[in-house]
């Protein structure tokens, strides 16, 4: 229960900041390897993710990007799954490529895969990508999931995917 209010908590906020951030505005489908830093793979994993209106902050300073609200879910082979709420950040490195932070809350259900320590688990993300004309990027992502310690049992996963993006029109 609590690791669902949680993801729902984050997931309503990120909807509420401001009526544009509802606005759905890229699409990315991902695949690549579970847990490959620690245990030299833990099985395949697929996922999704929706990306909504960028959100400005007038208290950021100029440099700071604006803030895209996501939210997305992701499979193991192993029957593992994670479904969160975040945002990210695109830092532009000249026309062609871009740079993108991540971070998200999220609930996660083990299946038969890894044991992270509970429910609630924390993504932070850093992706390479190329643009692919106007509309869409292909990256290499790296994931960390956690549990921040809020559980006695915090291993972490990281996880390596290959992101294709899909915009669905101009932002």
């Amino acid at each position: 229960m609590r690791a669902s209010a949680v993801w729902m908590g984050t997931f309503l906020s990120l909807l509420t900041m401001r009526p544009a951030a509802a606005q759905l505005t890229a699409v990315a489908v991902a695949a690549g390897e579970h847990s490959v830093l620690r245990h030299h793979g833990d099985g395949g994993e697929v996922g999704a993710e929706v990306r909504f209106a960028p959100v400005r902050f007038a208290f950021m300073p100029r440099f700071v990007p604006d803030f895209i609200p996501v939210a997305g879910a992701s499979r193991t082979s192993k029957g593992s799954l994670y479904g969160y709420g975040g945002f990210r950040l695109d830092f532009p490195m000249g026309r062609h490529f871009l740079t993108t932070i991540g971070f998200a809350a999220g609930d996660y259900h083990q299946g038969d895969g890894k044991r992270l320590g509970g429910p609630v688990e924390f993504r932070s993300n850093i992706e390479i990508a190329v643009r692919l004309g106007a509309a869409s990027r292909l990256g290499l992502c790296l994931y960390h999931l956690s549990n921040a310690g809020l559980y006695d049992h915090n291993p972490g996963s990281e996880s390596l995917v290959l992101a294709w993006t899909v915009g669905l029109g101009k932002r």
